[in-house]
């Protein structure tokens, strides 16, 4: 019997939430670092501090489906047009204390901010990849990352990047597997105190070079 089809998607609204579950799934070490809260009420603070813009012009984000459960997400950004303004999301803070404590909410807002990176101009960067625990092994993650890239080069940015901590030699073998070189290796003391994670590499991707960059709206 044949397993049955995978589909990388365009992100909808309605993925929200079982992408939020599918983060705080695989990520789960670094948001109990952050935290002391169930799995439930870590996957409720998420969404109302991660504020998605399907028409973004800075990002996009990718799911993997297997008929209607998303079982994978991708999340690729860059830098925004200088044309387009930036939307800010303000955050109640005030609700979120009451619900979720206040040493909860501002650890997780201080954590988020140290795994913020700004890419460069005609740089795609994969700020999130995730696969559903039942459905590793699978050749998924490979699967997206080749998706990263085929959209890099048909986008006509000149580089794919990702950081991934010196601890994580699993996946560094995955990326230099899929052609992925180490760019620059470096001390994060924020990641090091949020995470335990001191050393951080920058991994870079260089596909074919297009001179202009098309519209991701």
């Amino acid at each position: 019997m044949s397993s049955p089809p995978f589909d990388i998607v365009a992100y909808e609204g309605q993925d929200y939430a079982a992408v939020c579950k599918l983060l705080v799934e695989s990520f789960k070490a670094k948001f109990q670092a952050l935290v002391t809260l169930e799995d439930q009420d870590i996957q409720n603070l998420l969404m109302q501090v991660w504020v998605q813009q399907p028409n973004s012009t800075s990002g996009k984000q990718f799911v993997v489906k297997e008929n209607e459960d998303v079982v994978g997400v991708l999340s690729l950004k860059w830098k925004a047009p200088a044309s387009s303004f930036p939307k800010t999301n303000l955050i109640s803070l005030a609700p979120l204390i009451k619900q979720f404590g206040c040493f909860n909410v501002f650890t997780f807002l201080a954590g988020m901010y140290a795994l913020e990176y700004k890419p460069a101009a005609d740089e795609c960067y994969i700020d999130h990849v995730a696969i559903c625990s039942s459905h590793r092994n699978q050749g998924i993650g490979r699967r997206l990352l080749a998706f990263a890239q085929q959209f890099t080069v048909a986008s006509g940015f000149h580089a794919l990047t990702l950081h991934v901590a010196h601890q994580n030699q699993q996946a560094i073998r995955l990326y230099r597997n899929l052609a992925f070189e180490i760019e620059q290796t470096q001390y994060n003391f924020l990641r090091h105190f949020w995470f335990k994670e001191p050393v951080w590499h920058l991994m870079s991707w260089r596909g074919t070079k297009l001179h202009s960059r098309r519209e991701h709206c």
